[in-house]
């Protein structure tokens, strides 16, 4: 429960609702049929019905409907019930690396874009887990992610292939990760794209992962292990990780776009207005 208290708290909830109103704004200025992070285009017509919840946007609210038959229901488009996202959220030990730990972060973007998902009608699976619907139910989506801490042996890699051993292949796919696994795993994601599933990657690392410091005396601390070594660090050291690093990343950004995923990367600290806003928006994202 105190973990809970941590990353999903008041102040939290308070940034959601903003978010939600800066992205209202913005696509009010990009007009309605900006494209949604990872999701496919879709119309605006309207299709129908379906009861009010509360939290659901007033503006959709049918006043027509009410006086005939004195109940709320909101009026739906078709770009809203496509909106389905399902998120990959990586929960292997790595995540729980890094100052503030990069699960912190991924699990409170994990519920920003259900909450969004929700907000706008639509719906959001957390990959392994029952589907929510209705923003009423979000605080469902909130357990879900409470009980996802970074503890998992599998990576994103074992995750997408459960995906693509299903039936029908999710639309619009969030895999939020740190992405330091071999970027083979990732051929179960690229599998996925060629069933025409529209994928946003995140990727979180730690401020020490991507500049670490210059010199001096390192623990790292296994975290399966459960040990401790302690390393010298020298200039060279940190040149040599910078280079290895980079090449990582400049191969991820290549394989993301060969197959048109959004891909943006962010470090531990940022908040959720900076990873949507500054990070998502620019990488071609409309959450």
């Amino acid at each position: 429960m105190a973990e809970s208290v941590e990353i999903f708290d008041a102040v939290f909830l308070r940034q959601l609702e903003a978010l939600d109103a800066a992205l209202l704004r913005l696509r009010g200025n990009l007009g309605e049929g900006a494209r949604g992070a990872g999701r496919s285009h879709g119309q605006t017509e309207f299709r129908g019905h379906r009861p009010y919840s509360p939290g659901d946007d007033l503006r959709r609210l049918d006043w027509n409907a009410y006086g005939r038959l004195g109940k709320f229901f909101m009026r739906e488009f078709e770009r809203e019930r496509a909106e389905h996202v399902t998120i990959l959220l990586d929960c292997s030990r790595s995540m729980a690396a890094g100052t503030p730990p990069k699960h912190v972060l991924a699990r409170r973007a994990a519920a920003a874009f259900g909450y969004l998902a929700l907000k706008r009608g639509g719906s959001a699976t957390l990959a392994g887990k029952p589907a929510v619907e209705g923003v009423s139910r979000f605080n469902r989506l909130l357990d879900q992610l409470i009980q996802s801490p970074p503890a998992a042996d599998i990576g994103i890699g074992d995750q997408a292939a459960a995906l693509q051993s299903r039936g029908r292949a999710p639309s619009d796919l969030v895999v939020i990760s740190d992405c330091l696994e071999p970027l083979e795993t990732l051929q179960p994601l690229q599998a996925l794209s060629e069933k025409r599933t529209a994928v946003t990657l995140v990727q979180v690392l730690a401020p020490d992962e991507l500049e670490p410091a210059g010199n001096g005396l390192l623990q790292l601390r296994g975290l399966e292990e459960n040990e401790t070594l302690e390393l010298e660090l020298d200039a060279s050291m940190v040149e040599a990780y910078q280079r290895e690093l980079e090449k990582h990343l400049e191969a991820l950004e290549t394989i993301a776009l060969r197959h048109g995923w959004t891909l943006a990367l962010t470090d531990s600290a940022a908040d959720l207005r900076e990873l949507f806003i500054g990070k998502l928006l620019p990488a071609g994202a409309m959450p």
